[in-house]
């Protein structure tokens, strides 16, 4: 029996999800769906609407967790908005309330996510990676710090129990005079 109830709507071009009751385990796989066809519709922002949950379990924390891990990894977040009071305090006491985004209301959070989109023109540019070739290989380079991204990591020496180990790995075949190698 599921005890939360979602609501997708629109303000302003921007989805809004809206969870009322209680999210528990049994709604967390429902719940993550709606989130992320939200997303797939609306864009990788999504704001979740919790002036009607009147509690979450750990596993609802959680879903929000990866569903937010996922939005950030497409470029957008998961803002939280009008969390009710018991919310609030588990979102505290967890932790997480640092971690999320979480507005008053869906109005200023819907506000912060279209200052944020229409803010990224005058941010400062991303440095970009060049391939340089050197010593026979190409390794990235910085272009605007001008350095290589890649160090080649330094030589160390075989220890004799790691000769010991490559040496018994190897098999010798007696008739043909080859020899086959495992990789370990």
């Amino acid at each position: 029996m599921f005890t939360v109830d979602l609501i997708i709507r629109d303000v302003d071009g921007q989805a809004v999800v809206a969870l009322c009751g209680e999210l528990s385990l049994a709604d967390t796989p429902d719940v993550a769906g709606h989130l992320i066809a939200a997303m797939a519709t609306f864009g990788p922002s999504v704001i979740v609407d919790l002036a009607g949950l009147d509690g979450i379990s750990y596993t609802g924390l959680s879903v929000l967790l990866r569903v937010r891990k996922w939005a950030r990894r497409s470029g957008g977040d998961l803002p939280l908005a009008a969390p009710r009071q018991p919310v609030r305090q588990i979102l505290a006491a967890t932790g997480l309330i640092g971690v999320f985004s979480v507005y008053p209301s869906v109005e200023e959070a819907a506000n912060s996510t279209r200052r944020a989109q229409t803010w990224s023109p005058g941010a400062p540019e991303q440095p970009r990676a060049a391939m340089v070739a050197g010593s026979g290989r190409r390794r990235p380079v910085c272009r605007t710090a001008g350095r290589c991204l890649i160090r080649p990591l330094p030589r160390r020496e075989v220890r004799r129990s790691q000769r010991i180990a490559r040496d018994a790995c190897v098999k010798r075949r007696p008739t043909g005079g080859t020899t086959t190698a495992c990789h370990y």
